[in-house]
């Protein structure tokens, strides 16, 4: 364990420690400490210093641990993970899935999550605010059949898969935004990365990247360009390991019930979720490209409908993003 993971180990609980007593546990000096302690911030972790006190977390932290969300998913979808990895630090957990893509093999998957992600990533190149400990960052890799994939709309799948669990975890107020974007009274809650890699003719190995805001630092905000929400303002109070379980058992779900019936098992589930039906948006799409129009729902394959002077278009995700006008 590296001196920063010990450290927030021995401050997990939330009580004061005098850096004399840091020091000695961690077998430094006090000067030692408080440069640890810096870095601790600079990874967005609050962390209070009081002078006679020393040094506490803001409130307390309970770590990701493997074991905890294995423990919590069903006898039946358990086994279904080969393995759940759980990291300190990565660029970031659908990154370090790519770099192991291969040992992914068919109805088993690979889980990973990070405590703190240097290079996280959203749609289009965009950076994911990643505070240490804050949020829930999680990757899923899985193997899904070409056939499966071609009846288009696996990225509103897993929206709505997500979203399902939010909402077991008593989330009240959430809707969908096309492609995969989960608002909580319209601020994004959550966000979805997906990578799909494979021979034309399959089996694909498609990367799940799952971003969930839980506690939100105050400077860790400062930095999102977007209206956002945690978690911790729908008057939710839920475990990390859980609620990491608890979406990882709606993914297994949901991909199993697109495997088998394809997009039409979730079109009606999308449709009432939908914040941008019946609106009118502009679409930013290609190097400068814009297109306005009243947004008419979804295609059967999962495109974004755009009605406009009578006549309607349809856009794909990886295409497009969607503003409300």
């Amino acid at each position: 364990m590296s001196t920063r993971s010990r450290l927030i180990e021995l401050l997990a609980d939330g009580r004061f420690r005098s850096g004399e007593w840091l020091g000695e546990q961690l077998g430094t000096s006090r000067a030692a400490v408080w440069k640890q302690v810096r870095g601790l911030i600079a990874l967005g972790l609050d962390v209070q210093a009081v002078r006679g006190k020393g040094y506490r977390l803001s409130s307390e932290f309970e770590p990701l641990n493997a074991d905890t969300i294995r423990s919590s998913l069903t006898d039946a979808l358990a086994p279904r993970l080969a393995s759940i990895e759980v990291f300190q630090e990565l660029d970031s957990t659908s990154e370090h899935l790519k770099r192991t893509r291969g040992q992914v093999v068919s109805e088993q998957g690979i889980a990973c999550l990070a405590e703190w992600q240097s290079a996280g990533r959203g749609r289009r190149g965009r950076r994911w605010i990643s505070p240490y400990g804050s949020n829930l960052y999680m990757s899923l890799a899985w193997q899904l059949g070409g056939t499966a994939l071609g009846s288009g709309g696996f990225s509103l799948v897993v929206a709505i898969a997500v979203l399902r669990a939010l909402q077991q975890c008593g989330v009240d107020g959430l809707g969908v935004k096309w492609p995969n974007d989960i608002l909580f009274q319209g601020r994004k809650l959550a966000g979805i990365l997906l990578d799909i890699s494979g021979e034309s003719s399959g089996p694909f190995t498609v990367i799940i990247g799952v971003g969930v805001n839980c506690n939100l630092p105050a400077r860790a905000a400062q930095e999102i360009d977007q209206p956002w929400a945690d978690l911790s303002q729908t008057g939710v109070d839920m475990d990390r390991n859980r609620l990491a379980a608890m979406i990882l058992e709606s993914l297994l779900q949901a991909i199993d019930a697109y495997s088998a019936e394809g997009l039409d098992a979730f079109m009606q589930e999308w449709a009432r979720f939908d914040l941008v039906s019946g609106r009118l948006v502009e679409l930013q799409h290609g190097p400068g490209g814009t297109t306005s129009g009243v947004a008419r729902g979804v295609d059967s394959q999962g495109a974004l409908l755009i009605e406009k002077d009578g006549i309607t278009r349809s856009f794909h995700a990886g295409e497009v993003s969607v503003r409300l006008a």
